[in-house]
């Protein structure tokens, strides 16, 4: 390679969920986007302020080991039955089942109405209540609305600075979105740029749960440009052709000094009507800018960048680099590890490094070449230049995410992250670069593929990747996403964590804006809710970490994490369509404020909580060298096999069915059991509807 290139389960299945972290939520028009190249630069980004970990802050709090379970009876049982004891456990907590009704009509969703809240209920309101999504030209900006500006202070700066309710410091993906959002609310908001927009590594993919937060953003807020970024068909065409459409999420186990073998890959194609997403994040960020401009968000004259932020509640003063400035009553800082408002949550050090994190290498790559070439598919498999593929190897991975259509010549352009545990792979070496050189040479498939490639995006590396934010929200302003948290790209976490904290950050603000309390008080259960995602992603990329040690283990995982972002989404859809279902009831949104356990923040099926839960202890048990990974790996494919809400033709629970395909007969037998033998509360999310059947109404 070339030198410059708080669980809430209930009842019996609370002893298994007793390990889970819980997430606790609350019941002028712009210059054009610069071009792709411009914004192509990279600059390493771990030269941020040092940080200590804080031993009292919730989210830093050790996960308590499960304690060994006592020796058994006599009787014989497969291995895996302890965990299938307290999955079924969980299902049989269950209230029963309701008598069948006649099937009435699928309701069709609708677009956001009028909602009166109470201020513990934040929700959206003003226009947007009273406009429906997409009939709203794009060409005439928003105005008006119920929103109201903080009273003024009796003095005022005597330079001329125009005054805003809110200023969302970030113009990347997620200060664009939500920008959007308060926008179409009705809320006066400027979108200011930061220095890290464009430097910083962002996530580049999208799971089918990523797609149906972008949906809910769309619909609930009436800004249906939104959920195009999960449907890769809909997306603006010039944001489409240098993204790419992610049709698999592949999974290749390779071992250092040898060959991967045929038989350790495992591939899950993505359903057609998901049309999952590569999002080249130059051009998208730059889409999202500028649609937040369209719903009325205001910019600074050339899009100078954010370097101080003075002043306080309901009297921000927002210092631009060319000298300028903007007022806000409020300040949403989501700029960047050095945040200009970080310094204001306290005398101790504002970030503090997970318990467990990677150091993390990232570039964008030409030349780089298909692996289907070195490593066959299988037959059941498709190209591995077709979707995401992580090359997981013990202690790491290398995430590959191709863009464009022409994925396999040497013009294609691919992104590479790397995670690495920097203790089974110190840092060898000063330059990112040849760190990784180094680190491909000791598997003979990854330096084939990585021989002739060169460096478009230059590469960055970062020690201790994982950070987060030791308090998140003071009177008038709040620290969100990249300022608050750094989390691996692994399995699409990075961009799903932004869409779902612009989701709950919308609601507070909105209502917030409405009454016009700008409180601390006001904003904690916000906070509470960012901890709770921080503590779930750290909990994922710690069990991610401790699979790869076996691929036994690893192709157990990697399943029950599809059944999460599968449950995620199909739950999280249910929960939409009945909220919108409501009409314009004042709680209509209330469900999805219920923490249900294994990072989900909305209703989910019990069993499926104590499954995940109870993978998480098992895998902690294979940390501790408490458990061989293989008897880890059967317990938890027995798990698989005899959970009543897992679809029994998925073959999850069969250790040598490697590929996932759902094919249209496949959507038939799986609507055919739903009906027939599946969990009332799964067959409430497998209905017509549902993302994983037939119909693809949105």
């Amino acid at each position: 390679m070339p030198a410059s290139a708080a669980p809430a389960t209930h009842g019996p299945a609370a002893a298994v969920a007793a390990d889970a972290a819980g997430v606790s939520a609350p019941s002028t028009p712009s210059a054009a986007p610069p071009a792709a190249a411009a914004r192509e630069g990279g600059a390493d980004a771990s030269g941020r302020r040092p940080a200590r970990t804080t031993p009292d802050d919730p989210a830093a709090a050790a996960v308590p080991a499960a304690p060994r379970s006592p020796a058994r009876a006599a009787v014989q049982r497969p291995v895996w039955f302890d965990g299938a004891e307290a999955v079924g456990a969980a299902e049989s907590a269950l209230p029963p089942e309701p008598p069948e009704p006649a099937e009435p009509a699928e309701p069709a969703e609708q677009t956001e109405q009028t909602e009166q809240t109470e201020k513990t209920e934040p929700a959206a309101s003003g226009p947007v209540a009273e406009l429906t999504g997409g009939e709203r030209s794009m060409a005439a900006p928003l105005t008006g609305g119920t929103a109201r500006q903080a009273p003024a202070p009796a003095s005022r700066p005597a330079r001329n600075v125009s005054r805003h309710t809110v200023a969302v410091l970030g113009a990347h993906l997620g200060g664009g979105m939500l920008a959007a959002v308060l926008a179409r609310a009705g809320v006066d908001t400027v979108l200011v740029d930061s220095p890290h927009d464009a430097e910083v590594p962002a996530g580049e993919t999208t799971v089918p749960y990523t797609a149906e937060v972008f949906e809910l953003l769309a619909r609930r807020y009436g800004v249906p440009e939104l959920s195009t970024l999960g449907h890769f068909g809909q997306l603006p065409a010039e944001v489409r052709t240098t993204s790419g459409v992610k049709r698999s999420i592949g999974f290749v186990y390779a071992r250092p000094g040898a060959r991967v073998r045929p038989h350790q890959v495992v591939q899950f194609n993505v359903p057609s009507e998901h049309g999952e997403s590569h999002l080249y994040r130059p051009d998208v960020d730059a889409w999202v800018h500028g649609l937040a401009v369209r719903y009325g968000a205001k910019t600074a004259p050339g899009r100078p960048a954010v370097t101080e932020v003075t002043g306080e509640a309901g009297d921000f003063t927002v210092e631009l680099a060319d000298g300028g400035a903007v007022g806000a009553a409020f300040v949403v800082d989501m700029s960047g590890p050095d945040a200009p408002l970080l310094d204001r949550l306290g005398p101790d050090p504002a970030l503090r490094p997970l318990r467990h994190s990677t150091r993390v290498l990232t570039a964008h790559l030409r030349g780089v070449r298909p692996l289907e070439q070195r490593v066959d598919p299988g037959e059941g498999g498709t190209p591995w230049t077709g979707g995401t593929t992580q090359v997981v190897f013990p202690g790491g991975w290398i995430q590959l995410v191709p863009f464009g259509e022409d994925r396999t010549s040497d013009t294609a352009l691919t992104s590479v992250a790397v995670s690495l545990d920097a203790k089974r792979w110190p840092q060898r070496s000063a330059s990112p670069e040849e760190d990784f050189e180094q680190l491909v040479s000791q598997f003979p498939d990854l330096a084939w593929q990585f021989e002739k490639a060169s460096a478009v995006r230059p590469w960055t590396g970062a020690e201790s990747w994982q950070y987060a934010a030791n308090a998140a929200v003071g009177d008038g302003f709040v620290v969100l996403d990249r300022s608050a948290v750094r989390c691996d790209f692994t399995l699409s976490r990075d961009v799903t964590l932004t869409a779902e904290l612009v989701h709950e950050a919308a609601a507070h603000i909105i209502a917030a804006a409405r009454d016009g309390d700008w409180s601390a008080a006001r904003f904690r259960p916000l906070e509470t809710f960012q901890a709770g995602l921080i503590e779930h992603g750290e909990r994922l990329l710690r069990t991610a970490l401790t699979a790869t040690t076996d691929f036994r283990l690893w192709n157990a995982f990697c399943r029950v994490w599809l059944l999460h972002s599968m449950f995620a989404a199909l739950s999280l859809k249910r929960a939409r369509n009945d909220a919108l279902a409501t009409g314009d009831r004042p709680d209509r949104w209330r469900e999805l404020g219920r923490n249900r356990g294994a990072g989900m923040w909305f209703p989910v099926y019990a069993g499926f909580v104590a499954l995940f839960d109870d993978t998480d202890r098992l895998l902690r048990q294979v940390a501790d060298q408490r458990l061989a990974p293989g008897a880890a790996a059967e317990r938890i494919f027995g798990q698989l096999r005899s959970a009543a809400f897992v679809p029994p033709l998925f073959g999850f629970g069969d250790p040598t069915d490697r590929y996932y395909n759902f094919t249209p007969l496949k959507r038939v037998k799986v609507l055919l059991w739903a009906k027939r033998r599946a969990p009332h509360m799964v067959r409430r999310v497998l209905t017509p509807g549902a993302t994983v059947l037939p119909s693809t109404e949105r």
